[in-house]
């Protein structure tokens, strides 16, 4: 958490002539009112309706006494909870997702520049992420592997995040398996504006808000998929995302327009702050 203090310091200055022997203190003195500005962002929920104003999804956020989320409430076309669990050094080290009455267990190990994450699924298999962080402490690339019974790893994904000098992710490559072979890419393109994850725990808006591009300096202004094949590169899906901002440059709202061959579907995506 960061938190940023000013300082105000209210002073009243006397001129005064005393003697060399005299160690009478003076009156006057520093007087130092420290008063906490928190100009940290947290978003409260986000409610999500389709082209005819009709709420498909809402988004709840809920965060303890120490500011840190607590539990992510999904409720409309899915419906999950999530739970967090705090080290007393307030690092996320585990959580829990609750859909369907099953239950989902994710634990975190940190590690130098790795992050872990272990998930158990109710049938019982395991899964880990391997997210691993570059020397701007930012997620760059991440290996996905089945755990077997006896502790033995299979890779099955590869995903790397190429950011551009100011903090955003300008290219995603899914990979294969093993090796550096390209399956797809996603571009994505900016305008300014401040992002509402900006002080969100970096895992659980990676691994929980995914779909929102979270983890950007600004949320992006357009997104266009690719796909490799034997020839050209065949489009999958090009989202635009038109923003409304507040006066401090947070997004009050935007609307998603998604194209894939089959048409296009929008919907507008409001965002709701704790004051």
């Amino acid at each position: 958490m960061r938190k940023h203090f000013f300082y105000i310091a209210v002073s009243f200055l006397a001129l005064s002539f005393v003697a060399c022997d005299d160690d009478i203190m003076s009156d006057d003195e520093l007087v130092e009112v420290i008063e906490p500005v928190d100009d940290l962002v947290r978003l409260q929920g986000i409610t999500i309706e389709d082209d005819a104003a009709t709420v498909i999804q809402e988004i709840e956020i809920d965060y303890d006494e120490k500011s840190l989320i607590r539990q992510i409430t999904f409720s409309g076309m899915e419906n999950v909870l999530y739970n967090m669990t705090y080290a007393i050094n307030d690092r996320l080290i585990a959580f829990e997702k609750v859909q369907n009455g099953q239950t989902t267990s994710n634990t975190l190990d940190y590690n130098n520049n790795l992050i872990t994450l272990t998930t158990t699924f109710p049938d019982a298999t395991v899964q880990q992420k391997e997210l691993s962080i570059d020397f701007q402490n930012r997620i760059n690339f991440v290996r996905t592997f089945d755990v077997a019974t006896n502790g033995s790893r299979t890779a099955t994904d590869q995903t790397q995040y190429v950011y551009s000098q100011n903090f955003n992710v300008e290219r995603i490559n899914d990979l294969r398996p093993t090796g550096n072979s390209i399956e797809s890419t996603t571009e994505l393109t900016y305008l300014f504006n401040n992002n509402p994850f900006r002080d969100m725990n970096d895992v659980i808006r990676f691994l929980i808000f995914e779909e929102f591009v979270p983890y950007t300096r600004y949320l992006p202004a357009t997104l266009e998929e690719r796909f490799n094949s034997n020839g050209p590169p065949v489009d999958g899906r090009f989202v635009s995302y038109d923003y409304t901002l507040q006066e401090d440059d947070f997004p009050s709202s935007r609307t998603v327009s998604s194209t894939t061959a089959t048409g296009t579907q929008t919907t507008v995506e409001t965002f709701n702050y704790l004051p």
